[in-house]
């Protein structure tokens, strides 16, 4: 099997999250993403997500429909079945040489993945190695404003079963800067969150990198020194992995790297340096299933956790999610709805098949490749509703 042709279709996630359509300045209202197709010589094809954001994957959907169109010249011919060839190739054409262009190789590699598994018979997991599970707990972020809010929040979700919580403790200082008061704005959220929280759920305190000192990081930590149940995900900036060491030494609060984790190297780094106990991961971030899979294997050598997350994605990028989750051996809960809460297509029935929830958990689909079927029409429909012209 060879590969005949690697397209990009431009799609528009509206956001429906609390806050995404209030901070622009933060969060986008429309997602930059592309839909990309891998068609064999034989009509045969797989499906990728591509979801961006400009300010924080550093892609726009313009620049991501380029790069695919270079990615597609340079596997044309390939074997989709050969993904170290497939990288290689990918990464000679874009983004080899420094970090770039991952969000849409990504999309291409979870096509090529697709793409295998289906011509294979086998589902995406199988190709990475195999499934520790096929259902997962899940994770919701949570972006409320007041520290009322954010309890109800907490109670709610806690309450429906889902055993993470990703409380978000940075916006107020991304958005305004950091000063006591915005800080104490986010800590007060977060108290309130603990309070609310039963011990059995996950309290995964995002500050997406917006805390900035490791010594302030540590100091106001401690307050929260009863709440085993509560991690710090990035309070530093990507690069501070000296910062994340020493939070981590001297807090008390296990530290979670999420914007610090884009390449299997640098995931030796972090491991080398102590600088975290869990990552996120994310399939964009990281280019794809190949290098995630290698991430992965880092993590668990190494004794480190691994959450999967949603960018957020549509149910495309949401079932590749959970075949990524399915092959790690710890299962901490998933991050996979954010086709259900982040965003929507406004158009029905683009997307069938993938992921279902019941019971309080995702369940992958028992299905070749991703499981996930694509109705063209609609995603024509959907195109031509939301194309500016």
């Amino acid at each position: 099997m060879k590969i005949a042709a690697v397209e990009a279709f431009r799609i528009y996630p509206k956001a429906i999250k609390e806050a995404w359509t209030e901070d622009e300045y933060v969060w986008p209202s429309v997602l930059p993403s592309v839909l990309v197709k891998v068609t064999a010589e034989d009509g045969t094809y797989g499906i990728g997500d591509g979801s961006s954001q400009t300010w924080y994957l550093g892609e726009t959907a313009a620049q991501m429909e380029s790069y695919v169109a270079l990615y597609g010249k340079a596997l044309k011919g390939v074997d989709p079945g050969n993904f170290a060839l497939c990288h290689k190739l990918m990464e000679a054409a874009v983004g080899g040489g420094m970090p770039g262009g991952r969000t849409a190789r990504s999309a291409v590699d979870m096509a090529l993945y697709d793409l295998t598994g289906k011509a294979r018979g086998m589902p995406v997991h199988a190709l990475l190695g195999g499934a520790h599970r096929t259902s997962f707990t899940l994770l919701t972020n949570l972006y409320h404003k007041t520290p009322e809010e954010m309890a109800a929040a907490c109670r709610d979700f806690a309450g429906r079963g889902f055993k993470g919580l990703k409380v978000k403790v940075g916006d107020v200082v991304l958005a305004k800067g950091w000063d006591r008061a915005n800080m104490e704005a986010e800590l007060a959220k977060l108290a309130a969150a603990i309070e609310a929280t039963p011990r059995d759920v996950y309290i995964d305190a995002d500050a997406n990198q917006g805390w900035i000192s490791p010594q302030w990081t540590v100091a106001v930590l401690k307050r929260f020194a009863g709440a085993d149940n509560l991690s710090i995900e990035q309070p530093l900036p990507y690069a501070d992995l000296a910062g994340a060491a020493h939070v981590r030494a001297a807090s008390g609060v296990p530290v979670i790297l999420d914007e610090s984790v884009w390449s299997p190297e640098q995931m030796l780094s972090i491991a080398r340096m102590g600088a975290c106990d869990r990552i996120v991961l994310k399939i964009n971030r990281l280019g794809g299933f190949f290098p995630a899979a290698q991430t992965v294997a880092i993590c668990e050598a190494a004794g480190i956790g691994v959450s999967v997350d949603t960018n957020p994605y549509t149910l495309v990028g949401d079932t590749a999610v959970c075949h990524m989750a399915a092959i790690a051996r710890v299962p901490y809960p998933v991050d996979c709805e954010g086709h259900v809460s982040f965003v929507s297509l406004g158009t029905p029935g683009v997307f069938s098949g993938g992921i279902t929830f019941r019971d309080g958990q995702a369940h992958l689909p028992d299905a070749a490749g991703l499981g996930v079927d694509v109705d063209w029409g609609a995603l024509k429909r959907h195109q031509a509703a939301n194309a500016k012209p």
